[in-house]
């Protein structure tokens, strides 16, 4: 059964809303600023009775329709975060279903030995990366426990297998990644849902892998929190209501759930094409609904009370009208007045379904900065008045802010959207003469299309259609893009990341790890890389994640001053860094800053850091700025710094490029170390790679080694160096230094 929110707001009352005192004070107001304008004739106060009557009346009419209208917003923003979670809940299941993909792919068709070593890297590697993996568990055909992680082991001990729908699902021997859960794995501390991996051998022994996903984890909650008014819970089964919002804990029963509510909506979700649940949403806390009525309601009385002086003042008045709901500069409308504007077009026109457009000039600060006010003013009034010719009253046109503007159409497909957004950026740049200047603009746009007129929101239809037209300007501009939810995922995460990393760095919380470099000829420590890791909220953050992020947004460059920082530091402190060689890794951004080389190099020497011990790495993607970092790049070899090229091979390098690469040290890429512990043709390019290094006088080390083979094969190469989890994984300092004295 589905419920709709219900709330006794504010008293209806015609009588008391006549006497309310927002509505006394602005009506008494309006009398006295009409008989302060001069040559006016004293207000007919018969007149001003009647005015006042009916809209008292209306008022009463229209003041119960808003207060049912903010509930009606209320419910819908309910049903938006269920949406949400609906769409996180099986995005994630779908990248763990991947992950789990990626094993079964690695492990089917193999002996029984190297399936076991594979595993045991596959079932640490992913629990060490993941934290929502609890466990990977192993059974054999007769489902008995082969290998795991002591979560795995307890969890199948406890007899969270043993129903017979689970032992039944388990031997479905399916190709695909199968997920499933019960009331034994959910109605516990750590709640699990269950990925299923059959395999089959080489010698045709059956396996099942088994991915433990802790649900807690399933949902990135922090993406919920603007949504926190409603107390959110999904029926996992008739005992178990999971809340999702973590100020709330699980309940056992219905009744149990409802009792501290009075209202709420059922919704149900489907996960993965396969089950329904139940969605059960709150409200938490009635005071921003009733803030929300008033506020409203004042706005509404206020809005009767600007009528009147409409038509008591009428020159004056649509003056004032005019200048609260256009744009000063083009006459466009402001988005402040889009949305009343938008209902009373939609009501006529009764269309099915909408679209919003934002569109924007490309490089317009440019000009702005260049020539100043007055021309881009009239560039802007160019553009506005193009606008409106190629719409052709199809659309209505807000001007936004800056150089933006905002389209609604209504009844246009989205094909159809598309070819009239290109034409009109088409037309846009077509040459605007301004004092006798000509001026070449390009447009970047971003569409949002929606089906149900219900969905009109100002703010949010112009948050997607921006999220749209920020991708149109990261593919270079000059096009439009149409808003999908991968979009607005990604766009959230980026926000979010980035500020939560500008913190860390006023806050200093960066931190560095370092991963040994050992050379296999004499089997000793010969160096160390610095990595930097964030811990935030007590997870830590993927540099994956926010590296790329801080690339784009500059903050790369104090990320980079803050690791520096950090290894001298520690360079300084612990003698055992100093009979090393520690490699820091450098962004592009720091290194084509004027006086890179001499700062740096100023900086170890005042540190009394041998310049022999210290290495500059830079990925091989840098060199896409060749021009801008090679010079820099000799010059520090040339004073004797290490200068070395990370992930050769993946980007921008080839071996004919090796003898003019500016560094010292070549690290050979991790994807050449794939299958190369077996004589095939990868450990043959793995050879050649090797050993045109050395012909051409570059130190080597090969990244991302694994497994014991193939160190025993890199062995016979004469100084070679690997870094890896084979000998040790990222290490904090601490643990570092206790690592070097036991090699």
């Amino acid at each position: 059964m589905q419920h709709s929110f219900h709330i006794g707001l504010i008293d209806s009352n015609p009588f008391t809303l006549a006497l309310s005192p927002v509505f006394l004070f602005t009506f008494f107001a309006a009398v006295f600023v009409k008989l302060s304008y001069k040559n006016i004739q004293i207000i007919d106060m018969k007149k001003i009775k009647i005015v006042a009557f009916i809209a008292v009346f209306i008022g009463a009419i229209v003041w119960h329709q808003a207060s049912l209208s903010v509930v009606k917003n209320q419910e819908a923003n309910a049903r938006s975060k269920v949406s949400l979670i609906e769409t996180m809940i099986n995005k994630s299941i779908e990248a763990h279903q991947k992950a789990l993909s990626r094993i079964k792919a690695r492990v089917d068709n193999v002996t029984f030995d190297e399936f076991r070593r594979l595993i045991n890297i596959d079932k640490r590697t992913y629990t060490n990366d993941y934290n929502i993996i609890k466990g990977v568990l192993v059974l054999d055909d007769e489902l008995s426990y082969v290998a795991g992680n002591a979560f795995s082991k307890n969890f199948y001990l406890q007899g969270m297998l043993e129903k017979p729908a689970i032992q039944t699902w388990l031997k479905q021997n399916k190709h695909d990644i199968q997920f499933a859960a019960n009331s034994l794995t959910l109605n516990s501390n750590t709640p699990i849902i269950m990925l299923l991996a059959s395999i089959e051998l080489v010698d045709k022994q059956r396996f099942y892998i088994l991915n433990l996903l802790n649900i807690n984890l399933l949902l990135e909650k922090s993406y919920l929190e603007y949504l926190s008014q409603y107390d959110t819970y999904l029926e996992l089964t008739p005992n178990i209501y999971f809340s999702v919002d973590d100020t709330n804990e699980n309940k056992t029963s219905f009744i149990e759930l409802s009792k501290n509510y009075n209202h709420f909506i059922t919704q149900k979700i489907n996960i993965m094409d396969l089950v329904d649940h139940n969605v059960y949403s709150f409200i938490n806390d009635y005071k921003a609904l009733q803030i929300d009525t008033i506020i409203d309601q004042s706005i509404l009385w206020l809005t009767f009370i600007f009528i009147f002086i409409f038509v008591q003042v009428a020159d004056s008045s649509r003056i004032i009208q005019f200048g609260a709901k256009h744009d000063e500069l083009t006459g466009l409308l402001k988005l402040t007045a889009l949305e009343a504007e938008f209902l009373n077009v939609s009501a006529a026109k009764r269309s099915s379904y909408f679209s919003t457009v934002m569109l924007r000039l490309d490089f317009f600060e440019v000009i702005h900065n260049s020539l100043g006010y007055k021309i881009s003013d009239e560039l802007i009034n160019s553009v506005s008045a193009r606008i409106q010719k190629s719409t052709n009253d199809i659309a209505l046109i807000a001007k936004g802010a800056n150089d933006s503007f905002v389209l609604y159409f209504f009844d246009m497909p989205p094909k159809l959207l598309e070819q009239k957004i290109e034409s009109l950026i088409l037309a846009l740049s077509e040459v605007h003469v301004i004092d006798n200047q000509e001026f070449n603009l390009t447009v970047s746009g971003g569409a949002a299309s929606y089906k149900q007129l219900d969905l009109f929101n100002v703010q949010l239809n112009i948050q997607q259609a921006n999220i749209a037209l920020e991708k149109a300007k990261q593919l270079g501009g000059n096009q439009v893009q149409f808003y999908q939810q991968a979009m607005e995922d990604k766009h959230n995460e980026t926000v979010t990341i980035r500020n939560n990393l500008q913190s860390a760095l006023k806050s200093n919380e960066l931190d560095v790890f370092y991963q040994p470099v050992h050379c296999l000829t004499n089997n000793v420590i010969t160096g160390v890389e610095a990595l930097v890791r964030w811990r935030h909220g007590g997870e830590w953050i993927s540099p994956a994640k926010f590296i790329p992020i801080a690339e784009t947004t500059g903050q790369i460059i104090q990320v980079g001053e803050q690791v520096l920082n950090r290894v001298i530091e520690d360079i300084k402190k612990y003698p055992q860094l100093q009979n090393l060689t520690v490699a820091v890794n450098f962004s592009t951004k720091q290194i084509i800053k004027d006086n890179f080389s001499r700062n740096l190099l100023a900086l170890l020497a005042q540190n009394n850091i041998v310049y022999k011990n210290f290495t500059v790495e830079v990925t091989e993607s840098s060199f896409q700025e060749k021009a801008s970092i090679e010079k820099k790049l000799i010059e520090l070899v040339d004073s004797g710094i290490n200068v070395a090229i990370d992930d050769f091979g993946t980007g921008y390098s080839s071996l004919s490029y090796l003898a003019h690469q500016p560094a010292n040290i070549i690290k050979i890429d991790r994807e050449f170390t794939i299958g190369a512990h077996l004589n095939t043709k990868e450990q043959k390019l793995l050879d050649t790679i090797i050993k045109a290094c050395f012909d051409l006088d570059k130190k080597v080390i090969v990244e991302g080694i694994e497994n014991e083979a193939l160190v025993k094969h890199l062995s016979q190469f004469e100084g070679v160096r690997i870094q890896g989890y084979v000998f040790s994984k990222p290490l904090p300092i601490n643990r570092l230094l206790e690592y070097i004295k036991n090699h």
